[in-house]
Formats: C-alpha cells, sequence, structure tokens
C-alpha cells in the first residue's frame, strides 16, 4: 500500500513548540504531528514555523511548491498569530487604533486564496481549527516584563476584562469553521476535544496559555488517530 505523503503548514502548534520549566520555547518530539505520523505510517514534511501567520503561509507555498504537490494532503493550521497583537504597542500607548497581526476580514480571504492554491498543485487541503486559550495565563506571560502601569494601561484597553482575549481568539476560530464551508474543504476539529476534556484544561497547556503541552499534543493526535479509524 502507498504511503500517504501530507505536508503541514502552520505555526507553532504544527511545529511542535512548547513552552519548558525554564520559560523557553522548545521543539516537543511528542508533537501531535510526530504521533499522528508514526501511528499511522504517514510521511508528514513539517513546513510550520514559529510565529507563522496565514500571510507567509503563501511565502511556505511559494518556497515548497514541488514538495506540496507531491502531497496527498496538505494540513492548513493558521490564526493562532494573525489574531494577536503587539502587546508592547498597547501598553505604551493605550489611546492609539491597534490592529491584529491579521484583520480579520483579510485573514478569511488569505486563508480562501491559500486553499485555493493548495488546491491548484493536486493536494488536498485540509484545515486544523485552533485549541483553545487561556486568557489569565496569557495576559500573565505578556505581561511579565511590563510595570504596573502598563499593565493597567493593556487591560484598561482589553475594557477591563482580560477575557477579551479568549473571545477575539475564539472569533477566528469561528472563521476556521466558516472558511472550512465556504470552500468545501475538511476540518480537523480540534477545539472540542479541549473545551471537553474531563479536567483542569490548564493541565492541557504550558504556562503560557496558549500552546499545548505534552499532554495536549496527545489529546490532538487521539483526536486525529479517532478520526481516522472512523
Amino acid at each position: 500500500m502507498k504511503k500517504v505523503n501530507i505536508a503541514a503548514l502552520g505555526d507553532s502548534l504544527t511545529k511542535g513548540v512548547v513552552l519548558n520549566d525554564e520559560n523557553r520555547y522548545s521543539i516537543l518530539k511528542g508533537s501531535f504531528i510526530n504521533i499522528i505520523s508514526e501511528k499511522l505510517d504517514l510521511c508528514i514534511k513539517n513546513y510550520a514555523k514559529f510565529g507563522c501567520t496565514i500571510g507567509f503561509g503563501h511565502n511556505v507555498i511559494d518556497r515548497h511548491s514541488n514538495e506540496i504537490s507531491q502531497s496527498d494532503i496538505t494540513f492548513l493550521e493558521f490564526g493562532g498569530n494573525d489574531c494577536d497583537f503587539d502587546w508592547k504597542m498597547i501598553a505604551d500607548d493605550p489611546t492609539s487604533e491597534h490592529n491584529p497581526k491579521t484583520i480579520l476580514d483579510s485573514f478569511k480571504k488569505e486563508f480562501l486564496s491559500l486553499i485555493a492554491r493548495v488546491k491548484e498543485l493536486g493536494s488536498k487541503p485540509v484545515i486544523l481549527s485552533l485549541p483553545p486559550i487561556d486568557s489569565d495565563a496569557y495576559f500573565s506571560f505578556i505581561s511579565r516584563f511590563m510595570d504596573e502601569e502598563q499593565k493597567a494601561n493593556v487591560i484598561r484597553w482589553l475594557g477591563g476584562d482580560v477575557n477579551i482575549i479568549t473571545r477575539w481568539h475564539e472569533s477566528y476560530n469561528r472563521a476556521l469553521f466558516e472558511i472550512s464551508e465556504s470552500a468545501g474543504t475538511d476540518i480537523i476539529d480540534i477545539t472540542t476535544p479541549f473545551e471537553n476534556y474531563n479536567g483542569n484544561m490548564m493541565s492541557l497547556m504550558c504556562s503560557d496559555g496558549i500552546h499545548p503541552n505534552e499532554q495536549g499534543h496527545a489529546l490532538i493526535a487521539g483526536s486525529i488517530l479517532n478520526l481516522a479509524k472512523g
């Protein structure tokens, strides 16, 4: 039987980046990509990049178009960085207008364009949804080097509620399901397994509140493996 070839495009989630006990980012050997590659005997070429946005995804396709054209499936995992802000700039100047790295409408258009390019190369695009984030943990992480005034500025800019960060992140995740339906493209829901987890969700996350830890990656892998069995 021919081994299925997969190309993976995305950000640190797909790259397998985790925050270790020394507050340093490293690559997890037991990432969900590595787990499903081994369990399903897949050949996965991982082109994900830490900090990658949907715009950079087009650069990845330009660079690896030949490899993508030879892939049966191409995973597309974007949004976690696109919805993020320059928090230092907000902390220093909270009264100015601040936009995310990719405005939501542009994110939708760029993602649809990315899907079309993958299809043109003869590969089947498959979207991955986003795992939830923990606003409190994330705010603590992004503000760890801020003074009290800067922290207060960010909270004021958020309308006094750090959970706005989670709701903003969720708006990009909802957009992924809309994009999936609009483009007639499959989406793997890795959000629900976290939300339905019978326990403290932060036990699945690194201390920054945004990157799944080894246990979180195992949960993602298990969800994908269950879909493969079905």
